[in-house]
């Protein structure tokens, strides 16, 4: 396979990661800058607690659907495990980085949700349910992003070494995972600190 065709792969997927959905709804909506307020993350979270119950509902399905639009486009036109694992990461890379946004934007774990979801879906199962729960337990949304991404790279450590799993979708993962982790650096630090929001926690008002 040409480089070439990788490199449009990963261009096309960065794009797609980077639309900015709950920027854009932010401000057409309520005039709200999602990255000066709260976290300054443009997820599904933030989005919630200045944005209401619904638009973050909204926020969190249009950045699944970047991950599994991205995935699933590289799975059909070009199909092999290193396209998928390259648009999979590129779109995180975009969410968390966007272009759009000067290299702001989210933390990456739904848009990478959705990646995973098409690429190895039992891993997406048992990475979302671990999520779910520690957030369900703990009510840190950021604790069970956490938990989730350490599921899924440990998940693919476990299929690899069995040989379920060829070593372009592995590093991907790892890879992913790391781009993640290293998202929630602010939210790892909060949490050591004990000054972590806990879901359904109100937000601090934006500044005017």
């Amino acid at each position: 396979m040409e480089i070439s065709v990788y490199a449009a792969v990963a261009a096309i997927a960065y794009l797609i990661g980077s639309i900015p959905t709950g920027a854009l709804l932010a401000r057409r909506y309520k005039n709200i800058d999602l990255t000066a307020v709260g976290s300054g993350s443009t997820g599904a979270t933030n989005a919630t607690r200045y944005l209401g119950t619904g638009a973050g509902a909204i926020v969190l399905i249009g950045d699944f659907a970047k991950g599994v639009v991205a995935v699933w486009l590289a799975t059909q036109m070009v199909g092999t495990p290193a396209a998928t694992g390259i648009a999979g990461f590129a779109a995180v890379f975009g969410h968390v980085h966007s272009i759009f946004l000067g290299g702001r934007g989210g933390r990456g774990i739904v848009t990478g949700l959705g990646g995973l979801a098409v690429a190895m879906p039992l891993l997406f199962v048992v990475a979302a349910l671990a999520g779910c729960v520690t957030v369900a337990v703990s009510r840190y949304v950021s604790l069970g992003s956490l938990v989730g991404t350490g599921t899924a790279a440990a998940g693919g450590l476990i299929a690899y070494f069995n040989g379920y799993l060829p070593l372009e979708l592995l590093i991907y993962i790892l890879a992913t995972a790391l781009v993640v982790i290293l998202a929630h650096a602010g939210n790892i630090a909060r949490l050591r600190a004990g000054t972590e929001r806990r879901l359904g926690q109100p937000a601090a008002p934006p500044l005017a």
